[in-house]
Parts: structure tokens; C-alpha cells; sequence
């Protein structure tokens, strides 16, 4: 019997991922290294970038604690006599290629140990004699991001082949501003530049492009969406007069500012299409139960979206405390829990709340008027899709509670009208919040032992859930075993995403209900736990989160009268990791938080999935390119109102592929 045939080896290119080898032409460099002239490693402070070139001197394998392999390698710069230490981890299979007299350059972090220079997990690429040095040395060279199997030098060689040696037909497809460089010339000089100059103006061109793309798209959303005309059935009963007459105190100047704006919304010709933006505490469920109530006056049903069951839950049961007064039922939809038939007479409407199991083909909606998703940046578009088309042509209200830059809103949410709950409600006491080393943890664990004796709840988060060797952190896992010492067995609880439903919510019955007022977490508990007894949240390693993330987590505590703590412990050495958590101290304002997330980290942790739908930023930065990101804002706006649909602008339509049939379709239900 012959042998089956293998699958032939991928080549260089299928191995990144692109079909083509002309794929690898926008297979972008994550950095360029000057290596025109190289940097001393013993001139540079503790903490700086490095990068540098020499040969091995020695080599060592051994083990550290906890058994982990260590490959240790000394490195000669050229021109010096000390040896710079180079330390990788779990990596022994090094000392078959980097061996003592081997030419490398290397890039890392500089660590001073003992007063010698270290670089721990270092880049590195070993110096071919044979290998041409005007692609890979004595020019700033580009540094791509790799997958396994794919090294460094021949992707660059192949690239260089691609964009340098060859004619490069990359056509314009959009207007220009004046100025900037042609694309095919943007291209090559981001690849290959010959000098800083020329890099930044290549690098200004394609970011142009992406954001370009990106406003046009948005612009084009907003067009069809104003396009749809939707028929309102007349308003048949008062349910919002009643709700808000009920309510034991007087709604914020910024949620009456929202249900204004919503209620506009609801009366007028076109679908709504409105982001409600708010800030920890701030109120969003009151506005989405007032918009919902808009919706069940005229005798049409409500959805709401939630991204996780315990979030769903959530909604549900404050929901029903706020709207089944008003003969208002709330259905809950779960992947664990799908509600009976209720009758419906003698009613005023019906509210769903689910997860994914309410886009799901098989549930019907009927008479769904109004859609509510909530933490939307956890749902693409597609799946937004699917919850619009359970009605008609419902209204939109998305949510977020995770505050976003005015620059980060303009760039992600051109399509929607936006409303802000910048006030938080009367009485809230501010969380006071401090930094702490992790030496000082036995004085907060005395402190949590007062607060649960006197009826109070803490949180204790970390990370990650399992100890690995990639990183040095304790674990929820191991956490969870020295605190039950250190409470006692029976008053220390754990929740964590892998958990099933039922565990999980026997975990917050036992918290809630003050059986166990220690909850060790991971950040599962970012979101939809709202306990008011708890006044304690502690998150170890707290520089592994963003600040966004930490304000989230330091909302969970505060929902009550008695004043609450946030203690953020760490022990991290670098000046700028503390110098960042000494802003949560400092401001409770989220929206300040956020803008100063943006500036330390980039809008990656806050974009999360936000941008599905829309093209990835490789190039372009929202923060650095705002005014690129206004220019090229203005310029859509003008390409989409002159030429709409863009039929006089095919090869835009085909450069923007699959994105450009989600702009056209989006709301179009």
C-alpha cells in the first residue's frame, strides 16, 4: 500500500501567514535598529535600549531554581574588554548554534546586576560573513515580527528582493495630501530607509492610509445608517413618569442630559445609532432602563446584550429592581438558562438580557424596538449584525464602562452619536487609594480581618490563575491556598473564568452573602460584580495591568455607604512602572486615566476587539498621527459625500476588501 503523500513545506511567506509572496511587501517592521554606529552597553543607564554587536566569549548551561534552564552567554562588544552577560530562560537548545566565537548583535534592556550589564531574553541575530551588510548591517535595518520556523535575515533578504529589486506597482487609489511621498516610494522607504527623515515621512504616508481607510469606512457607515427611515408605532402608555417619579433620589445633570438625547433619538425618522459612555459608577444601567422604558411605551419589546453571564445576571437582577414595579418582565437568556413562556397579560412589555445565546438563529425576539449592548467592545460587528436583524429595524444603544479618550472615540466611533456620563451620583464616597510593596502585605491582610469582622467584603486579584515559567508572578491559584491560612479555610473563596456557571455563582452567593468575605480572583471580576458590603479590593502585581483595567477593577469596591480602599501592590523596579501607578492615587476621574493609559501604553488595551470591522492600525499611532487622524477624517467625509459608495473609486473599494461590504451593510437593517 503506497504511502500517503506529505503536505509539501511551507514556504517563507505561508509561514507569516499571506497566501503570496507579495504579501510580505505590507509585512511591516516593528522597529529599525541604527546600525550605522552601535551603542556602548557599559555607557547606558539601567532600564535603556541597547543594541550592540560582538562576538561570544564563553558560554554556560545550567539550572535555576525551580528547576528552570538557563543558557548564559558572554558577550564581547566590539571595541570593549568587559563582557556583557546575555541570559535566556527555558531555551537550552541555543547551545547548538550560539557558541563561543560566533558573531552576534543583540537587543535588549540593560540590567545592572551586582555592577554588571545583563541582558535578560535578549533579540539576537548571528553575523554570516557571506551575507551582503547593505541589507542586514551599516544602515538602520528593519526588525520584523516573526513566527516560528522564520529567521530574521532571510525574511529580510526577501523582503529587500521584493520592495527594492524589483519594479513595485502599488498604485494610488485615494487622494493624497500634498507633500507626502507615492505609495510604492512610502513603501520602500519604510522598509528600507536611508535615513531617520526619510523613515518618518514614509511611516507619516502609510499611516495616512490606515486612517484614511479607516474614516472612510466610518463615513460610509454613518451615510447608509442616516439613509433608513424607520416607522414608529404611536406611544400607547406613560412608563417613564412613573419610573422616575419612583425613583428615592434625583437623576444626575449627565443622565438627564442622556435621556434627552435617547429620548430625541427614539421620537426621530432614523434608527438610533448612539454610544453611551460612562465611567465606573457612573449610572449607565438607570439611562439604558429609561431608553428601554421609551421603547415598551410604544408597545415594542427591549434586548440587552452582556458579553458574560455573571454580567448578564447582573442586569437582569437590577433591572427587574427597577422595572418589574412597573409590570415590566425581564427574561434572562443564558447559555445555562433559557426563560419560560411567560403570559404577558395585564403587562407592560418584556425585557431580555442574555449573552451570545440571544444572537443565536433559533431565539426569536418579536417586536424588538430597542437593542442595548453592553461592554459593546467585546462583540464584533458580525455579531452586532445578528442581534439587529432580531427585529425590524431596531434602535442601537451601545455601551461602554471603560472611559475613552475623545481622540480614541473620534477615531473608532465616527458612525455614532455619543453620549457622556461625566458626573458620578450624589453621596459617592471616593475610593481612597494607595501603593504598597508587597513586604507591607501582612498590615492589609490585618486590615481586611477588621473589615469582614465588622460585616465587610475584600477582593484579592492577580494576573494570572496558574504559575508559569514564562514569567515570575504569583497566581490566583497559589494565592487562594496561603490566604485560606491566613483567613481561615472556610472564609476565602476563589472565582476565576474556567469555572462552570453553577460554581461560579455559588462562589458569589457565598461572598455576597458574607460566608466568605474573601474573594480571590483573577480579573473575571473586572466587570458585573456588584456587591455593596465589599470596601476592600487588592491587586498584586498591579503593574501587569493597564490603568484602565486597575479603575475598572477599583470600581468593584465603593457601591455602598461605607468608605472603600484599593491597595495596589507592587514591586516593580522600573521608575516609570511606579511613577504609573502613582496616578491611580492621585485621580479618580477615569477619563483622566484613560487619556494617560493612552499616552504609556498605546490604545491597544483599550481597543480590545473595538476595531472589528474596521482595518488594523500597523503603522498609524491615535495618538502620535491626531492630526493626520483630522485630516484624513475631514478628507473622507468630503471623498464619501462627493462619490457615495465610492463607484467612482473602485480600486479604494478593492483595497479595502471584506471591510468595505461590512461599512455598506452596517445598520442597513
Amino acid at each position: 500500500m503506497p504511502k500517503p503523500e506529505s503536505a509539501p513545506p511551507q514556504r517563507l511567506w505561508q509561514k507569516l501567514g499571506y497566501e503570496q509572496e507579495a504579501g510580505l511587501i505590507l509585512h511591516f517592521p516593528r522597529r529599525h535598529e541604527d546600525r550605522r554606529q552601535w551603542k556602548d552597553p557599559f555607557a547606558c543607564a539601567e532600564g535603556e535600549w541597547v543594541t550592540t554587536r560582538g562576538k561570544i566569549a564563553a558560554v554556560k548551561a545550567s539550572r535555576w531554581r525551580g528547576g528552570r534552564a538557563c543558557f548564559q552567554a558572554t558577550l564581547q562588544p566590539q571595541g570593549s574588554y568587559e563582557g556583557l552577560e546575555l541570559y535566556w530562560f527555558n531555551m537550552p537548545f541555543l547551545k547548538t548554534s550560539l557558541t563561543v566565537g560566533k558573531e552576534l548583535i543583540v537587543h535588549g534592556k540593560i540590567q545592572v546586576v551586582k555592577k554588571a550589564r545583563r541582558l535578560t531574553h535578549p533579540e539576537f541575530e548571528i553575523v554570516r560573513p557571506d551575507e551582503d551588510p547593505a541589507i542586514h548591517l551599516d544602515r538602520l535595518t528593519p526588525v520584523y515580527p516573526l513566527r516560528e520556523g522564520v529567521g530574521q535575515r532571510p525574511l529580510r533578504r526577501m523582503i529587500h528582493r521584493l520592495v527594492m529589486e524589483r519594479p513595485l506597482d502599488f498604485p494610488e487609489v485615494h487622494p493624497v495630501p500634498p507633500g507626502y511621498p507615492a505609495a510604492a516610494e512610502a513603501l520602500r522607504a519604510y522598509h528600507f530607509p536611508e535615513s531617520a527623515q526619510a523613515l518618518e515621512q514614509a511611516r507619516k504616508r502609510l499611516a495616512f492610509d490606515e486612517l484614511f481607510a479607516m474614516q472612510v469606512l466610518l463615513a460610509e457607515r454613518r451615510r447608509v445608517a442616516r439613509q433608513a427611515l424607520k416607522v414608529r408605532p404611536p406611544v400607547r402608555r406613560d412608563l417613564c413618569g412613573p419610573f422616575l417619579s419612583a425613583l428615592p433620589f434625583l437623576p444626575t445633570g449627565a443622565q438627564q442630559r442622556a435621556f434627552a438625547e435617547i429620548t430625541r433619538d427614539l421620537e426621530g425618522s432614523r434608527p438610533m445609532q448612539r454610544l453611551l459612555q460612562g465611567d465606573v459608577g457612573s449610572g449607565k444601567t438607570l439611562v439604558a432602563a429609561h431608553a428601554l422604558l421609551r421603547t415598551l411605551e410604544r408597545g415594542q419589546s427591549g434586548a440587552l446584550l452582556a458579553p458574560t453571564e455573571t454580567l448578564a445576571a447582573q442586569h437582569a437582577k437590577n433591572l427587574r429592581a427597577l422595572l418589574e414595579p412597573l409590570g415590566v418582565v425581564v427574561q434572562l437568556w443564558t447559555r445555562h438558562h433559557r426563560p419560560e413562556e411567560v403570559p404577558l397579560l395585564d403587562r407592560s412589555g418584556v425585557v431580555h438580557v442574555g449573552t451570545h445565546a440571544l444572537i443565536q438563529e433559533s431565539v426569536r425576539l418579536p417586536g424588538l424596538g430597542l437593542g442595548v449592548i453592553d461592554e459593546q467592545h467585546k462583540f464584533g460587528v458580525a455579531q452586532r449584525e445578528a442581534f439587529l436583524r432580531k427585529g425590524g429595524q431596531p434602535d442601537l444603544l451601545l455601551m461602554t464602562a471603560t472611559p475613552i479618550p475623545r481622540t480614541l472615540c473620534l477615531a473608532l466611533y465616527g458612525d455614532l452619536d455619543v453620549s457622556v456620563l461625566d458626573e458620578m451620583p450624589p453621596g459617592r464616597k471616593p475610593v481612597k487609594t494607595v501603593l504598597r510593596s508587597p513586604q507591607e502585605l501582612p498590615r492589609v491582610w490585618d486590615f481586611i480581618r477588621r473589615e469582614a469582622a465588622s460585616g465587610r467584603r475584600a477582593y484579592v486579584v492577580y494576573p494570572v490563575l496558574e504559575e508559569s515559567e514564562k514569567h515570575d508572578l504569583k497566581s490566583a491559584t497559589t494565592a487562594y491556598e496561603e490566604l485560606r491560612g491566613v483567613f481561615g479555610s472556610e472564609q476565602v473563596v476563589m472565582l476565576h473564568g474556567r469555572m462552570d456557571p453553577e460554581e461560579k455563582q455559588a462562589r458569589m452567593r457565598d461572598f455576597a452573602e458574607g460566608r466568605a468575605p474573601v474573594m480571590v480572583a483573577t480579573s473575571v471580576v473586572e466587570v458585573g460584580i456588584d456587591v455593596p458590603e465589599a470596601t476592600m479590593m487588592v491587586v498584586e502585581h498591579a503593574e501587569r495591568f493597564g490603568l484602565a483595567q486597575l479603575h475598572q477593577l477599583r470600581g468593584r469596591v465603593g457601591r455602598g455607604a461605607q468608605q472603600s480602599y484599593c491597595v495596589l501592590v507592587s514591586d516593580a523596579a522600573a521608575e516609570e512602572s511606579w511613577a504609573r501607578l502613582k496616578v491611580m492615587e492621585t485621580t479618580q476621574d477615569g477619563f483622566v486615566l484613560a487619556e494617560e493609559d493612552l499616552k504609556l501604553r498605546g490604545p491597544g488595551n483599550l481597543l480590545g476587539t473595538e476595531q472589528s470591522g474596521l482595518p488594523p492600525l500597523r503603522v498609524a499611532s491615535l495618538m502620535r498621527d491626531l492630526p493626520l487622524l483630522h485630516q484624513a477624517r475631514e478628507m473622507a467625509a468630503a471623498l464619501v459625500a462627493e462619490d457615495p459608495g465610492l463607484k467612482a473609486h473602485p480600486g479604494l473599494r478593492q483595497r479595502l476588501g471584506g471591510y468595505w461590504a461590512e461599512a455598506a451593510d452596517f445598520s442597513s437593517h
